[in-house]
Parts: C-alpha cells; sequence; structure tokens
C-alpha cells in the first residue's frame, strides 16, 4: 500500500481533531452536522488515518476508545454505505467477513439465556447453561489471534499510518477480559444481576464493534489499496490457529517443497564447543520445552522456536515486526521500559509469572550481548512451570510410565 494512498489528508486531521474533542465532552448537533457535512465524502482510509494521527499524538486509553466509538457512531450511516467489496470465497477477506457473520449469530444465540437469568435467583441449571455458552463464545479468541498475529504484521508493512490497529487489539482485550469476567460471576456464589447486565451489554457492544471496524473500515481498505491476493497466502498460517467458527480456508498456491539433500548438504556452523548445521540448531531449539522469541537490536522480531506445545502464539508474519506492535497498547511501556534497561546496561534479565489458561507461565526476558558487552538484542523465553512446581521429594529411578 503506497505512503501516497493513505498520507494523512485534510479528512484525516479532520477526523483526529473531532475525535479529540468528542474524548473532552460531547458536540453540539450543530457541529455534528457540520462535522458530517465536511466528511460526506471520507473513505474508509481517511478513518484509518484519522485515528492514526490520534495515536502518534497520545496512547491508547479507555477516553479515547470512547472518543473513536462516538466518531464512528456519528458515521455509522455513512461507513455502512459506502461500496464493499466483491469478496471471493475461500480467501482471507472471505474467512474475515464469514467468521464475523458466525461470531454475530453465537453471540445473538445468548439473548434467551440472558432473559431466562433476569429471574430472581436465577437456579443453577440456566447459570451452568450461560457458562457453556460462554466457554463456547470464548472460541472468538482464534479470530483476534488470526487478526493480531498475521493481519496486523501484514498491514504494519504496508500501511505507514497502522496504529489503529493498536486501537482494535485494545477492544479484543476488552472483549477478552468481559468474556473471564462473565465465566466468573457465573459461578456459584458470584451472582449479580446488576453486574451481569453490564457485563453482557459491554461484551455485545465491544464485540459489535471490533466486526463493525473490520467490515466496514478495515477490510474496503484493504481490498482498494490492491493487496488481498497477497493476504490469501497467508491462509496457511492463519488456518494453524484457527478462526473461530468456520472452517479454515488453505492456501490456493502450493509451496514447492524444499530438497532434503540441500538441506542435509547444508555447511555446518563452527561454535566455540563444536560446530552444528542449520537443521539440527532448529532441531534443537524446537525441542527444548521453551517457547523462544528474539528481538534484535533494532527492537524487530527476527526468530521464534516452534515447540510442540507454544504457549503464546507466533506466526512467521511476525517476523520483520517491530516488536512494539506485538504488544496490546496497555503493555507496551512495560516491554520499552524493559528495552531501555537492557539497552543501557542497567538491567540483563526481567522475570514474570502469571496463571494463563490451565498452565502457570514463566516469563523471562534477557538481554544479548556480545564478547565486548554490546548490547544486540532480547531474548523472551516462555514456560508452562506448573508441573515442575507440583514436584515433591525425589526421582532417581528411570519412569517412563508417568512423562
Amino acid at each position: 500500500m503506497s505512503e501516497q494512498l493513505y498520507k494523512p489528508k485534510r479528512e484525516a486531521v479532520i477526523i483526529s481533531e473531532f475525535t479529540a474533542k468528542l474524548m473532552k465532552g460531547k458536540v453540539s448537533r450543530e457541529e455534528a452536522n457540520a462535522i458530517l457535512e465536511t466528511l460526506k465524502d471520507a473513505q474508509a482510509g481517511d478513518f484509518i488515518a484519522g485515528v492514526d494521527l490520534l495515536v502518534q499524538q497520545q496512547d491508547v486509553s479507555w477516553e479515547m476508545k470512547k472518543g473513536i466509538n462516538k466518531l464512528l457512531n456519528l458515521f455509522y450511516a455513512h461507513l455502512n454505505e459506502l461500496p464493499q467489496p466483491a469478496v471471493k470465497v475461500n480467501t482471507f477477506l472471505w474467512a474475515l467477513i464469514n467468521d464475523n457473520k458466525a461470531i454475530l449469530t453465537k453471540i445473538n444465540g445468548l439473548k434467551p439465556f440472558i432473559k431466562e437469568l433476569q429471574k430472581p435467583g436465577p437456579p443453577a441449571d440456566p447459570l451452568a447453561a450461560f457458562r457453556q455458552q460462554i466457554k463456547t463464545l470464548a472460541e472468538i479468541d482464534h479470530h483476534y489471534q488470526v487478526t493480531e498475529n498475521i493481519l496486523f504484521p501484514f498491514l504494519e508493512k504496508l500501511w505507514p499510518d497502522h496504529r489503529c490497529l493498536q486501537v482494535l487489539w485494545s477492544v479484543h482485550d476488552d472483549v477478552r477480559e468481559g468474556l473471564r469476567e462473565l465465566q466468573s460471576i457465573t459461578e456459584p456464589g458470584n451472582w449479580e444481576l446488576k453486574r451481569f447486565n453490564r457485563l453482557t451489554g459491554d461484551l455485545f457492544f465491544n464485540i459489535g464493534t471490533a466486526i463493525f471496524r473490520e467490515d466496514k473500515i478495515l477490510i474496503p481498505a484493504i481490498d482498494k489499496a490492491g493487496v488481498a491476493i497477497d493476504l490469501d497466502d497467508l491462509l496457511d498460517e492463519a488456518a494453524e490457529i484457527g478462526w473461530s467458527f468456520i472452517q479454515a480456508p488453505v492456501s490456493p498456491k502450493k509451496k514447492p517443497a524444499e530438497s532434503k539433500k540441500v538441506a542435509e548438504q547444508a555447511s555446518k556452523i563452527r561454535f566455540s564447543t563444536g560446530s552444528l548445521s542449520p537443521e539440527q540448531i532448529e532441531l534443537i531449539f524446537n525441542h527444548l520445552p521453551v517457547d523462544m522469541t528474539f528481538v534484535d537490536e533494532t527492537d524487530t522480531v527476527s526468530y521464534f522456536s516452534t515447540p510442540k506445545k507454544r504457549t503464546f502464539t507466533r506466526t512467521n508474519a511476525v517476523i520483520g515486526r517491530a516488536v512494539h506492535n506485538c504488544h496490546p497498547p496497555e503493555s507496551v511501556w512495560m516491554v520499552e521500559k524493559i528495552l531501555d534497561a537492557f539497552k543501557k546496561g542497567e538491567q540483563d534479565v526481567a522475570s514474570f509469572w502469571i496463571p494463563f489458561k490451565n498452565q502457570f507461565v514463566y516469563i523471562q526476558y534477557f538481554a544479548i550481548r556480545d564478547k565486548l558487552g554490546i548490547y544486540c538484542g532480547t531474548l523472551e523465553v516462555t514456560q508452562d512451570v506448573k508441573e515442575i512446581r507440583s514436584l515433591e521429594g525425589e526421582r532417581r529411578l528411570l519412569n517412563w510410565g508417568n512423562e
């Protein structure tokens, strides 16, 4: 996508400034009508560029998301009336659109359960049934993983004004948190009807918000740029993650198989303690019981390992991506703080541990330096230590039956 196509124009500046005004409070009906008239010819790309300008000026926040929501609510009819692209079946954009349709069907299926739970002191059965529905809806994370780990990196390499994606990622996180809270509030002893209604209202709104922005802004902009066919090359990576509620289409282009003999004949790399072929190095890294990701000295992701069981999703689309764009907006400050301390030589290790799904995850960041102490990058090592934490006593005899 050329820089000229999305170079901030008058429309983008107006959108950015008007959204900033919406963030501070209400605007009059006269102002709203005036902006609608001024931007009557605005296209999807203008909203992308306008939000990008806004994110350049300040961090993504609840106030910003609220202001953008007000903006898009005002322009809801306008964006709906813009021409929609004709999308071919089993393409990447087709998968985005149809998975979104399936997500809407799933969330609308919650309404009968929500109605049933409005009764005083709902019995356990409806609560359990709703919990199961929420568990099923949580598969929406597959859609978000595909967009965050495949679509976003693709667009970041093409769009100079890709920062609007940070806002959408934040909305995804709002949905995830909403699903967790709804799962919790319907557990025995946690029921609060007023909070339940607020959470379900927020969930419907945030999921609808994410779908609207994909369908009415991102997809038309991608189509206009003429790069939709390039996305189809990433269908196989998307299939590895899986979509939420549709069968994953595969890439129409078959990649030629790499010659095994060529790989076997690759020259070995000499180390101070021996030598290994590139194939052996890759096999070793991928058999370690940890996930590894390396970010070079320019803060660019340049490698990740692929063990059988990965804790956090990684796809090839992340290679060459700025590490700041690989994290939700709310945690970017921490990443920057760690990298800054590593580069200044103030710290060499940063460690975290969190419960995640059914795991207890230990995350460490290591500053990588050469023999002279010059910073060469950062290595992220992630491991599920749930089993390790449960070890007691000792085992001195071989016992493969419990492996």
